[in-house]
C-alpha cells in the first residue's frame, strides 16, 4: 500500500521547527574527566509546525487525521522545496534540478506539487545526481515549469493534531511529525585547528541576549542539623556558552548542519572563543609579552585549574586573521597586567592593530538535542542557539 502523503503546507507566519537529537553516553569522574560514546549513527528527526485550513481543505485534513492519523506517511521537506526550471513530461524517468543542500536520497522519495498545492504526486527516487534525480518509475503528470519538487521522508505524527476552528471554514492546527528513516548528512567540522581540536570561528549572532556561566562538581553532605559540608570534587569551573546562529541562504544552512553533524551530540569537543572583548591590549607587545588592561587576571587565575576555560586566547587583528595562543603566566604592574604567551606573536603587531582577545574554551555540546527555526525555506532565514559546557582541555587537547 503507498504511503498516504501529507499534503498541507506550512503557515509561514509561524516559524517551521526542526529539532535533531543525538543519543550520548557520557561517563564522567569526580576529577571531571569524561569518556563520551554515540548510541547512534544518525539524529532522530522531528519537525513541528502549524498549519492553516479552509473550506474543502480544513474538511479533508479533519478526514485525513480522522482515518490514516496514526499510520506512517509521506511528510515533504517543506524547507527544500524548489521550482521546476524546465517542464517534467508524463513518462519521465529523471527530473532536471538542484540537489546539493538538499534532503534528497537514493532509495528515497519525492514529491511534485502545483504551484498552489492542489495537486501532487509521489516520486520513488533511484539516484541522486548533481543535476537531479534518477526515478525508479516514471512521472504518470506532466508538470510544467514552476511546479514544486521536494524531498520527502516517511513520518508518524507524534500526537494527533486539535484543531482550532477560526470560523465555520477555517482553521488552524499545530502538528509535530518523527521520521521513521535515518536522515544520514555529511560531517564537517572547522578546519582551523588549535591545539589539534577545531576551533568554531563563527561569529555568534547577538540579536538576542547570549547567556555565559559555569558548571561545577560538587557533592554535599548535610544531616539537616549541622552546617552542610559541600566538596567541589574537581576544583575546576567548566564554561557554560550559548551560542546563536543567524542563517541565511542554503550555503549556511547546509554549512550549519554539517557542524551539528561533526559534533555528534554531546560527543565531539570544540574550541568556542566567547567571541567577546575578554581582554584590551595596550602598552607593549614583542614576543611572547603581551600587556593589557588590569582585570584581575594576575590575582584570580593563579593556577592551571583556575585558568581552564581562561587560558586559551584568540587574538583577532585588524587585517582579518586571528592567532590563537595559551597565557602561561601573569603579572601584575602599577597600570598594566603583563602576560606571558606560550608562542611569540608575528613581528610587526602592535596593541593597535588587535581588535579583539576573546577567551576560548574547549566544550562539547551541553544537550543532545538541536533545533533550528526555519522562517523560510532553506534559501532564506533560519535560526538556531547551541548551549556548549567546558570540558577538561588538559586531558582532551594535543600539548603544545
Amino acid at each position: 500500500m503507498a504511503l498516504p502523503l501529507w499534503s498541507f503546507p506550512p503557515n509561514w507566519g509561524g516559524s517551521f521547527n526542526e529539532t535533531l537529537e543525538w543519543l550520548t553516553d557520557v561517563l564522567q569522574s569526580p576529577s571531571g574527566a569524561e569518556q563520551r560514546r554515540a548510541l547512534r549513527l544518525a539524529p532522530r528527526r522531528s519537525f513541528s509546525f502549524e498549519v492553516l485550513v479552509h473550506q474543502a481543505a480544513r474538511t479533508r485534513f479533519d478526514l485525513w487525521a480522522h482515518v490514516l492519523g496514526v499510520q506512517p506517511l509521506a511528510l515533504p521537506i517543506w524547507t527544500d522545496a524548489q521550482p521546476l526550471d524546465t517542464l517534467a513530461a508524463a513518462g519521465s524517468n529523471a527530473i532536471a534540478a538542484s540537489t546539493a543542500g538538499y534532503d534528497f536520497a537514493a532509495g528515497g522519495l519525492a514529491m511534485l506539487a502545483s504551484e498552489d498545492w492542489s495537486i501532487s504526486e509521489l516520486l520513488d527516487v533511484d539516484q541522486v545526481t548533481v543535476g537531479g534525480l534518477a526515478l525508479a518509475a516514471p512521472t504518470l503528470h506532466a508538470w510544467p515549469t514552476g511546479s514544486r519538487l521536494l524531498p520527502v521522508r516517511k513520518a508518524l505524527l507524534q500526537s494527533l493534531p486539535e484543531p482550532v476552528r477560526l470560523t465555520d471554514e477555517l482553521a488552524r492546527a499545530s502538528v509535530s511529525f518523527e521520521l521513521i528513516n535515518p536522515s544520514s548528512w555529511p560531517a564537517q567540522l572547522p578546519t582551523t585547528l588549535y591545539r589539534g581540536k577545531p576551533v568554531l570561528e563563527s561569529r555568534p549572532d547577538e540579536s538576542d541576549d547570549l547567556t555565559q556561566g559555569y558548571e561545577r562538581l560538587t557533592q554535599r553532605l548535610d544531616n539537616e542539623v549541622g552546617i552542610p559540608r559541600i566538596t567541589d570534587t574537581s576544583g575546576y569551573g567548566f564554561v557554560l556558552q550559548q551560542h546563536a546562529w543567524a542563517l541565511w541562504g542554503r550555503d549556511e544552512h547546509t554549512a550549519f548542519r554539517s557542524l551539528l553533524y561533526g559534533l555528534r551530540g554531546r560527543q565531539a569537543a570544540i574550541w568556542v572563543p566567547t567571541h567577546a572583548a575578554d581582554l584590551v591590549a595596550t602598552g607593549q607587545v614583542q614576543g611572547q609579552t603581551l600587556q593589557v588592561q588590569p582585570c584581575g587576571y594576575s590575582d584570580l587565575m593563579t593556577t592551571g585549574k583556575a585558568r581552564m576555560g581562561r587560558q586559551d586566547i584568540r587574538i583577532e587583528l585588524a587585517t582579518g586573521e586571528a592567532l590563537h595562543r595559551r597565557i602561561t603566566a601573569a603579572a601584575a604592574g602599577a597600570a598594566l597586567e603583563t602576560l606571558a604567551l606560550d608562542q611569540a606573536l608575528p613581528a610587526g603587531v602592535s596593541a593597535s592593530a588587535i581588535t579583539r582577545i576573546s577567551f576560548m574554551a574547549l566544550c562539547r555540546l551541553a544537550e543532545d538535542r538541536a533545533e533550528i527555526a526555519h522562517h523560510t525555506d532553506a534559501d532564506g532565514l533560519a535560526k538556531a542557539t547551541l548551549k556548549f559546557r567546558g570540558v577538561r582541555a588538559d586531558l582532551e587537547a594535543a600539548a603544545a
